[in-house]
């Protein structure tokens, strides 16, 4: 029964995670999607719990990476917003700037799944925790890197209640 609800706890607070916006708090170094083993200190900064300082990034897998390419090439033909947020997605994209992690990462009080800097830099959990409770899709990462993208194209603050970015996310993706 402890772990029945300890695993419910742990998807009520993955379901509460949003993003991180680049001026709430103490943003990465740069690190390069290609890194093999990178302790979270220099990837997300000096606010992430230690408990997490050994989690790897990871390469994302080709599936990752055709699922961008699309998406981007969407995005563009749809102009306006869609097209500017597409930009900073390719330009992150072809620049190695999006470091995948294997899981969802604290920053302070805040479980999140995805951080952005301001020069296109992303860091996304690729899955909500270890134990593979509540694993995201490809198009959960892909809508996640969306997201990050909107919040650097458009300069957005990150609104821990009712997030912005999160509209023009799903203004992008309902356009057919």
């Amino acid at each position: 029964m402890v772990t029945f609800c300890r695993l419910c706890c742990l998807l009520a607070l993955a379901a509460l995670a949003g993003c991180v916006s680049a001026t709430r708090i103490t943003r990465a170094a740069s690190v390069p999607a290609s890194t093999a083993a990178v302790p979270v200190s220099e990837t997300v900064g000096s606010s992430v719990d230690a408990s997490d300082n050994t989690r790897p990034a990871i390469q994302p897998d080709s599936a990752v990476i055709r699922a961008i390419e699309k998406r981007v090439a969407e995005l563009k033909t749809r102009g306006g917003v869609c097209s500017s947020y597409a930009a900073v997605m390719e330009s992150a994209h072809r620049s190695g700037q999006i470091t995948i992690r294997p899981y969802m990462w604290r920053v302070g009080p805040h479980l999140t799944s995805g951080e952005a800097k301001p020069n296109g830099e992303m860091v996304l959990a690729r899955n909500i925790d270890s134990l593979n409770v509540g694993l995201r899709t490809v198009d959960d990462l892909v809508r996640s890197i969306e997201h990050e993208a909107v919040h650097i194209a458009l300069r957005l603050e990150n609104d821990l209640v009712g997030d912005r970015a999160d509209d023009y996310v799903r203004a992008c993706r309902d356009k057919a």
